[in-house]
């Protein structure tokens, strides 16, 4: 694997990175407040199963297209 020296991101690598991260940490926070309101009987709104799940879904396609983009940046750069 050859090093990446380019430190630039892309608009759209950018937004992908940014809706990565704000996802992930619904899903997180998300997680919390699931289990804070079992463990301790609050009384919170948290998402379900089916709405977890597309969030998860979400997460993990973001992350997949800047992992893409970044790969495809660096083959073109290499060519």
């Amino acid at each position: 694997m050859s090093k990446q020296t380019n430190k630039t991101y892309s608009t759209g690598e950018r937004m992908a990175f940014f809706v990565f991260v704000i996802t992930l940490a619904l899903y997180f926070l998300n997680v919390i407040l699931g289990k804070a309101s079992i463990q301790w009987g609050w009384d919170v709104f948290y998402l379900g199963s089916i709405s977890e799940f597309l969030l998860l879904l979400a997460t993990s396609i973001s992350f997949v297209v800047v992992a893409l983009h970044r790969e495809a940046k660096a083959n073109i750069k290499n060519q």
